[in-house]
């Protein structure tokens, strides 16, 4: 595209440039967007999906009554909410098909390309349930802290105590920031019917089983909880239209999706996004320019890449051999999480104690919630037990327990794997094939290596014991291992490393792209671990440490844009042209508040200068092997001064009747 018009949102800032972008509204790109803007940054964030809850954007759906009371109700939400990233095409071969009916062209009966399939993708590596959704509907709500030694990566890895001292704050900001409890379900009948039993069973009892630390607060001690997600991150008073004083501009854009990034020698220069809506409508003009200083991609471990690669970037299968992009590694060691899978209906023993009299004050919640973590093996140099367990009921795409049975007393078992990242497991991007949003087409290379291949066969028999304890099997929910993707934990595609790593990363451990200067990437596709617990809340850390970095380049950035105007101001003519930095009223006062310098960017600009030639980018990438190391620090006390207090701001963020839009 040669020329773009710069979207109408420029406008509320009066034509200049936003601080940072942000693609993705989830949990992640929240943290980013509510950290900047309480700091007077003006933020433009662009999501593809819809606002389902219009009163309430990023609200949990599961928190809608109809579900509370019927949580298998919501498992057709998930189902619908949940896009298939990668299936492949079939034969199509139908022996009882109606003879006048249409048939593959083929007499051989070959694969045929239909709508919505990826003739790329092979059957036997894909990751066949890995999904995607458009705007978050659904999450477990579970946030748990990556294992050290086992899972947890090394921010500083020549120093064990500075890692741990960094880990230790950056977990206790981001439960303080989503609101994470372990206690929300003390006073449930089920769930310390379970807990009690593991802990009293020789095989369990020394092994760490405790409640799953969930994002949710019991409404008012009763039997119900409120689920946490984005909206808890954002806050109260985050969507208005004129922001208080200190605080910058907010603007989220619903069913926008991020295009493509345009870049410079290393420096992102504009985004281009397109409105959805206005192209479902057959409107003339759908694709926009969005100009910043920072741009953020947080739209997901599959999502983040694939906007990444249609920027040219690197990742697309005509770049395999290309040397000379700028992210070489973009989609490379992807890691994944074998998991097994079983329902039990308690055992009669369980299920009578749990009516004893002591219990009547108690409620019989509908929810368990349990884990347990591993724990060291007699030999320190190994584990026993390395995988994430968790017992509960929840609603998932798969697992409902149907009519037949009283669902009070189904107990679901979650055991999830570990696999490392290796060359040869990856996504790649086809320039030949878009998905149903016109993007390159994901193609997943995903093979589980022999080391955790082994580990996976030692967790389903750990399950089994587990559920031994508990109960017998629900029919039809026997043990099983479920098709690789279906965690949705998909991690390593864009992930992170150190300066001696380079060669194996996509950014460095303060978010940043290799070769850039100001395009971070964000999600749990950063984590560079095998893992096998949610990963949330290590992204979240993630991204506060990213927040304050990106905070000091603004502030850099508007000091030395301050300085230059300072000097063309002492070099004018006495007419006073070029005098001082403009202001707009939204950045509050701060060094960096918005709608300082930049220049008007309104209403158009060519994005010619910024698409290369692969010759215009081998000389482009000389250039950027010149940017400066990262410079990694501690993550100062003052940076999370708001992650302090006793006070629980999730218990009032929000009336219940009221909108959050002035």
């Amino acid at each position: 595209m040669s020329d773009i018009k710069y979207h109408p949102v420029h406008k509320d800032i009066d034509g200049k440039p936003f601080d940072v972008f942000i693609a993705g509204s989830g949990p992640i790109g929240a943290t980013y967007a509510r950290l900047l803007v309480d700091r007077g940054f003006d933020v433009c964030m662009v999501e593809i999906g819809d606002v389902h809850d219009g009163l309430h954007p990023g609200a949990h759906q599961k928190n809608e009554i109809r579900f509370q009371k019927d949580i298998d109700s919501f498992v057709r939400v998930i189902q619908g909410a949940l896009s298939t990233v990668s299936i492949p095409t079939s034969s199509m071969v139908l022996p009882t098909l109606d003879p006048a009916a249409w048939r593959p062209p083929s007499k051989f009966g070959e694969a045929s390309i239909t709508h919505g399939r990826n003739p790329e993708q092979k059957v036997f590596n894909n990751l066949g349930a890995e999904a995607v959704t458009r705007a978050i509907v659904f999450r477990t709500c579970a946030t748990p802290e990556l294992l050290k030694g086992v899972e947890r990566p090394k921010i500083f890895p020549d120093d064990d105590a500075a890692d741990d001292t960094e880990w230790k704050k950056l977990y206790a900001a981001a439960r303080r920031l989503i609101g994470t409890s372990e206690h929300e379900f003390d006073r449930s009948i089920r769930h310390n019917t379970v807990l009690d039993a593991l802990k009293n069973d020789p095989r369990f009892k020394d092994r760490g089983v405790k409640p799953l630390p969930l994002a949710c607060h019991r409404i008012n001690n009763g039997p119900y909880v409120r689920w946490h997600s984005a909206e808890n991150i954002y806050g109260k008073d985050f969507f208005v239209k004129d922001p208080a004083p200190g605080k910058g501009v907010f603007r989220l854009l619903c069913n926008t999706r991020c295009t493509k990034l345009y870049e410079d020698s290393g420096e992102i220069q504009i985004v281009e996004v397109r409105d959805l809506l206005k192209a479902m409508q057959g409107e003339k003009d759908i694709d926009f320019g969005i100009k910043a200083k920072v741009y953020i991609i947080a739209a997901g471990a599959v999502a983040t890449p694939q906007i990444l690669a249609n920027s040219g970037f690197g990742g697309l299968r005509s770049q395999e051999t290309d040397k000379n992009v700028l992210i070489p590694n973009l989609g490379k060691r992807i890691t994944e999480q074998p998991m097994a899978f079983c329902q039990i209906v308690l055992r009669q023993e369980l299920a009578l104690r749990s009516k004893t009299p002591s219990h009547k004050s108690i409620f019989l919640s509908r929810k368990t919630f349990v884990r347990w973590e591993p724990v060291d093996h007699e030999n320190d140099s190994a584990l026993q037990f390395p995988w994430h367990a968790q017992i509960h009921r929840d609603a998932f795409s798969y697992g409902e327990a149907g009519p037949l049975v009283d669902a009070r007393l189904v107990v679901d078992l979650r055991f999830f794997g570990m696999q490392k990242g290796v060359p040869e497991n990856r996504i790649v991007f086809e320039d030949s094939f878009q998905d149903t949003y016109e993007m390159p087409q994901a193609t997943f290379e995903y093979t589980p290596t022999p080391e955790f291949a082994k580990q996976a066969t030692d967790m389903m028999n750990d399950m089994t014991n587990a559920a031994n304890v508990l109960g017998g099997y629900l029919p039809g929910s026997n043990p099983q291992f479920m098709t690789p993707g279906l965690a949705l934990h998909l991690g390593g595609s864009i992930r992170l490393g150190h300066k001696e790593e380079k060669s194996e990363s996509v950014a460095d451990y303060n978010s940043l792209v290799w070769g850039t200067t100001n395009l971070y990437v964000a999600g749990n596709g950063t984590i560079p671990t095998a893992f096998g617990a949610n990963p949330t809340l290590t992204s979240m850390c993630f991204a506060i440490r990213s927040a304050r970095t990106i905070r000091d380049y603004l502030v850099d950035l508007a000091n030395k844009e301050k300085e230059a105007e300072n000097k063309k101001a002492e070099g004018s003519t006495s007419s006073g042209s070029g005098g001082s930095v403009g202001s707009g009223g939204g950045g509050g006062g701060t060094p960096a508040g918005g709608r300082t310098g930049g220049g008007n960017c309104w209403p158009h600009v060519s994005a010619a200068p910024f698409t290369h030639t692969q010759a215009q980018a081998r000389s482009f990438g000389a250039q950027r092997v010149s940017l400066l190391e990262p410079v990694l620090t501690p993550t100062p006390d003052e940076w999370l001064d708001w992650a302090s207090g006793e006070d629980n701001r999730h218990d009032v963020l929000r009336d219940l009747h009221t909108t959050v839009f002035v």
